[in-house]
């Protein structure tokens, strides 16, 4: 199964023309776990879940996959 949350994530950067370091800059997170969790090593967790949602304004269970919307 496909990493929902990567690929969600990798279309809203492109969408808003968004890089992975600034992403990294406004959540105060590095720009490898940023990476990481663009490629699908990793996932990010509930609360990063919920920051990256909001940062985009989408829902969380748009980016879990859950929704289309």
């Amino acid at each position: 199964m496909k990493n929902k949350i990567s690929e969600r994530l990798k279309n809203l950067l492109n969408e808003e023309n968004i890089t992975v370091n600034k992403l990294a800059a406004d959540l105060n997170v590095s720009n490898s776990v940023v990476y990481y969790w663009v490629q699908g090593k990793t996932t990010p967790g509930a609360d990063y879940i919920m920051a990256i949602a909001s940062y985009f304004n989408v829902s969380s269970d748009y980016l879990l996959g859950l929704t289309d919307i």
